[in-house]
């Protein structure tokens, strides 16, 4: 996945407001929202070459989100997708990710340094990086009510973790919210002050970014290229305290795909 958007708080508090368009090669085969583990409930696309996952929703409150980071020229070799490399699929990494850590009915432990709650989706999460190599990526974790995060992986560096506060979020192929980085600030900039009322202005919000070409009003999000176009689209609106969580799916690029609703994989008795 190349573009994240996360408003978090932005429908009122507890909630998750996201928007991503998947870029990847035409030629790599995946499959559409399902079932992705039983016990803990996580649903998703998922890649049909490694086994994994770029988005994956737990229990309709905690999302996982993987993002591939350029890599320095000195950095070679694939994902392990094709067997070929000894790293580990970063899809993988991203639906362990989300499988892992206690259940939110769990009581939420205390930071003794800072008295703030503890993440312990992100602790779970950096085990799971601790028990292999991946190539340079993002891993992103959104926790309806909860604490989110994002965790840079680079070569020959120990993983980086920030905690995310409330408002507005954009992700590409750099670190979270990177001025430097031209679609991030024009997302970033373009969502300052945008305050939808419910999921419906939400989600009509995010698809209209997401749908953005070359010669738009700005930078493309929407990619149409031979390599690494934009081959799926997703937008979810979760909450705490919400009955209707929502997940749509473009299963192609949103401009000509209509996004489908799959809502119903969010309720375990249904997936």
């Amino acid at each position: 996945m190349c573009t994240l958007i996360a408003g978090l708080g932005i429908l009122g508090p507890g909630t998750l407001l996201i928007g991503a368009n998947r870029d990847e090669s035409p030629g790599r085969p995946s499959a559409g929202p399902a079932r992705l583990r039983e016990r803990p409930h996580v649903v998703g696309g998922r890649d049909l070459v490694a086994g994994g996952t770029w988005l994956a929703v737990r229990e309709g409150r905690f999302v996982a989100a993987l993002l591939n980071r350029r890599p320095p020229a000195a950095v070679s070799g694939g994902d392990g997708g094709d067997g070929s490399d000894p790293m580990r699929s970063r899809g993988l990494l991203c639906l362990d990710a989300a499988a892992a850590g206690p259940g939110f009915d769990q009581p939420a432990a205390i930071d003794p340094a800072t008295g703030d709650p503890y993440p312990a989706r992100l602790d779970a999460a950096l085990r799971v990086i601790g028990r292999g190599r991946f190539a340079p990526c993002s891993l992103v974790g959104l926790e309806a009510g909860g604490p989110s995060w994002v965790v840079a992986l680079r070569p020959d560096e120990e993983p980086r973790a920030t905690l995310l506060e409330p408002g507005w979020h954009v992700i590409t192929h750099a670190e979270m919210d990177d001025p430097g980085e031209p679609r991030t600030r024009w997302l970033a900039e373009r969502l300052r002050g945008e305050r939808p009322r419910d999921s419906d202005e939400g989600f009509e919000l995010l698809a209209g970014l997401l749908r953005i070409h070359e010669g738009d009003e700005g930078p493309p999000v929407c990619l149409h290229r031979e390599r690494f176009p934009t081959v799926s689209s997703t937008l979810l609106a979760l909450g705490v305290s919400s009955p209707a969580a929502r997940y749509a799916h473009a299963n192609g690029p949103p401009c000509v795909t209509p996004f489908e609703d799959h809502s119903p994989l969010l309720r375990p008795e249904v997936a």
